[in-house]
């Protein structure tokens, strides 16, 4: 099993026709193996956390999986958060 990447990536908002829209790029080095496996889209799953999948070689049986676990992943950072925040109320 091979350790992921982790970057942080900017979000940018660009303005057309007086709407906004935002945008998030992908690492050059995985959109191009997207691309030469043949993907072309992802699925993205969203809350607290955002988790975006190869749509073309994933089932709904493995989406659900995917679910499970971006659940649990959400409640863990939220759990972060909560106590970063008490932490912060008992240092005064």
């Amino acid at each position: 099993m091979e350790i992921p990447i982790i970057e942080k990536r900017k979000i940018y908002e660009a303005k057309k026709h007086g709407y906004s829209q935002f945008v998030l790029t992908l690492p050059k080095a995985f959109a191009e193996t997207l691309k030469a496996d043949g993907e072309d889209s992802l699925v993205l799953v969203y809350n607290g956390a955002l988790l975006a999948l190869p749509a073309n070689s994933i089932t709904k049986d493995e989406l659900l999986e995917f679910l499970k676990l971006h659940l649990e992943l959400e409640r863990l950072l939220k759990d972060v958060q909560k106590r970063r925040a008490e932490a912060s109320l008992l240092s005064w």
